[in-house]
């Protein structure tokens, strides 16, 4: 006992000359520069070191999950070159994308794959179609179209976005007189609304529009599974999904509905493919694009767990991982490392890059605690979500905003 007294008092003297010998923590700031790497990138090729760090962290990778900024002009063409060094490294096939499935079928048809130029012109008919329909990303959809063959080249997982384009094809469905005179006159509702890209004007946001779906249903009485009932209870759902959007505008409390909802609804849609994909025993290999808060790991910061957890959590199952890259473009006039959030600097370079750069997350988490505590205490959990969340983000100046000019369609 006495021994025992004796090496528990020579521990405890022993503890300020231990403090003091403790090596002092790594600043921030020298953390992110030893761990960033730089590259360059075209539509056809990304080189550099960033490239060849990026190889070697993908190559146990079954999904790769790409965060970005949505209407972007370099971002689709550094998300192309991303896909091809997939595709010759690690045998990529397969592009998810944030877009209406039957966008994607449609992209896909003889008549406009691989080429941007129809691709545009069709978007132009059905301005609401494309979710993100701008001349870099019909061109990165067809960039991938042409290399890979078959249906699995691009899965689209993503509510319907365009009533009309599904409503018009509802109407060669059936001979019934009641549902085909109730399916003209909403096509052509949808038609007077959907003139313009994006959501705001959309039939489907429309208060009434999910109740009038409803009875278009009741009338149609499709065979369970059917063509008709894919593209009806497609219609029914976004509508749902949109309406928790406007009803959370006018108070009330069902704005993360709009999230959990149709999250769930991504995920099912790309589970459909995967199954159908890996029915002969294999792991497809994808590249997600989408909106930043939908690849994160773990919940997102909408509050909902995401199709990226869910690629992360599928990969684990196949004895693999999951590889998230948060992008953010950068450019003059447009937008810079000052214009990121605050609680982001601490992770971001001292100063703007000139060219592309990567910083390794994955080399920063040990050190977390060092970052968060830079930020104000009721934001540090957003800076602890990305850190944990992506394992890279990637900085591209020189971006601008994306256009419309393709397929004679303008500036619109």
């Amino acid at each position: 006992m006495k021994i025992n007294l004796l090496m528990i008092g020579i521990l405890l003297c022993s503890l300020p000359l231990m403090a003091q010998t403790t090596e002092e923590p790594p600043e921030t700031t020298t953390l992110v520069a030893n761990n960033s790497y730089v590259f360059s990138y075209s539509k056809q090729e990304l080189k550099g070191e960033a490239a060849n760090f990026l190889v070697k962290a993908t190559a146990s990778s079954q999904f790769v999950l790409l965060g970005e900024q949505h209407m972007d002009h370099e971002i689709p063409i550094f998300a192309g070159a991303l896909f091809r060094m997939l595709h010759q490294h690690h045998g990529f096939g397969t592009l998810v994308v944030e877009q209406d499935p039957i966008a994607i079928e449609d992209a896909l048809a003889p008549a406009r794959r691989g080429n941007a130029e129809r691709l545009a012109a069709y978007s132009a008919k059905y301005p609401t179609l494309f979710e993100f329909d701008t001349d870099e990303d019909l061109s990165l959809l067809a960039d991938v179209s042409s290399m890979i063959p078959g249906p699995d080249a691009i899965w689209g997982a993503e509510q319907a976005t365009s009533s009309a384009r599904a409503l018009e094809e509802l109407i060669s469905l059936t001979a019934n007189d009641d549902s085909k005179s109730l399916t003209q006159k909403m096509y052509a509702l949808a038609r007077d609304s959907e003139n313009t890209p994006g959501f705001e004007d959309n039939w489907l946001i429309q208060s009434d529009t999910e109740k009038q779906i409803e009875s278009l249903i009741q009338v149609f009485d499709p065979t369970p599974k059917s063509r008709a009932d894919r593209l009806l209870t497609g219609l029914k759902k976004s509508a749902e999904i949109y309406g928790y959007y406007i009803r959370a505008e006018g108070g009330e409390w069902v704005g993360l509905y709009n999230n959990t909802v149709r999250e769930a609804l991504i995920k099912e849609l790309f589970l459909e493919r995967y199954h159908a994909a890996s029915q002969d025993g294999s792991l497809p290999k994808a590249l997600f694009k989408y909106g930043n808060y939908h690849l994160y790991h773990g919940k997102s910061p909408t509050q909902a767990y995401p199709i990226g957890n869910l690629a992360h959590e599928l990969a684990i199952v196949n004895g693999m991982e999951a590889y998230g890259i948060a992008v953010y473009a950068q450019g003059e006039n447009y937008q810079t490392l000052d214009d990121l959030p605050d609680w982001m600097k601490p992770l971001l370079p001292a100063q703007q890059p000139t060219v592309p750069t990567l910083i390794d997350l994955r080399a920063l988490r040990p050190y977390q605690r060092l970052f968060r505590i830079q930020v104000a205490d009721i934001e540090q959990w957003k800076l602890r979500d990305l850190i944990n969340g992506y394992d890279a983000i990637v900085l591209l100046p020189g971006s601008r905003p994306a256009q419309r000019l393709l397929g004679g369609r303008g500036e619109q």
